[in-house]
């Protein structure tokens, strides 16, 4: 019976060990695509404050668009990677929702991700390897809902 514990013993050890290297693994993870996804973060902190078209309110809130915000904070639906180490964002446009995503594949590599979700069409999805064309994408949905 001893023998039986010890071996109990080593197999919760070595499962407790291994939960503890994924959720390790994980971290790192969320860092690198955290760190990956500061280019988009500050730009959307530049004009977070920045107000939004009436006229797309309108279209994306038709019912109540007055008793929403109207600065482009108030445009989030999500923070995707979660508040600790966000990765992108999710944002309420005419017609759905549009996200910008850092994912990351299982050899490291970072894949930058875009897409557009309508209501009842399947979503658009754009990959891209580098940042800037990513960050181009976002640039220009924004300019379509910023008042300028």
């Amino acid at each position: 019976m001893n023998d039986t514990l010890n071996k109990i013993k080593a197999q919760a050890e070595r499962v407790r060990t291994s939960h503890e290297e994924v959720k390790e693994t994980s971290l790192e993870k969320a860092l690198r695509r955290h760190e990956a996804a500061l280019p988009l973060l500050r730009a959307f902190a530049d004009v977070q404050d920045n107000f939004v078209k009436i006229d797309v309110l309108k279209r994306i809130w038709p019912r109540d668009y007055d008793r929403r915000p109207d600065r482009v904070h108030g445009l989030v639906a999500a923070v995707l990677g979660g508040e600790a180490h966000p990765c992108g964002l999710m944002l309420h446009v005419p017609g759905g929702l549009c996200s910008f995503e850092v994912c990351e594949t299982r050899d490291g590599k970072m894949i930058y991700t875009s897409s557009r979700e309508t209501t009842g069409s399947r979503p658009l999805l754009w990959q891209f390897d580098q940042p800037e064309p990513w960050l181009d994408g976002f640039y220009r949905t924004m300019a379509g809902l910023l008042e300028v």
